[in-house]
């Protein structure tokens, strides 16, 4: 399995990935992150990608991801993940 951290750096080097997270709807981040054979938690995840990043996010945005409600999540990932 992969880590948050190999995953994520995994998914900046990937128009691929970039595309398919940005455009998770009724999905989770979760089954994303189990597709992709990543050991980490949602939260983890999230929490690993804020701190990499500079900037804050809104926990509006924070709760919509991990809550399921992936509406917001495209938008998240496309300003905390620099996409």
């Amino acid at each position: 399995m992969k880590t948050v951290e190999k995953f994520y750096k995994e998914i900046r080097g990937s128009k691929e990935l970039q595309e398919e997270l940005n455009t998770l709807k009724e999905k989770t981040l979760g089954d994303f992150l189990k597709k992709h054979d990543c050991e980490g938690t949602v939260k983890e995840f999230t929490d690993f990608a804020r701190s990499q990043e500079e900037g804050e996010i809104e926990d509006s945005e924070v709760e919509a991801a991990s809550g399921g409600a992936m509406g917001g999540y495209g938008r998240w990932a496309m300003s905390t993940l620099g996409w």
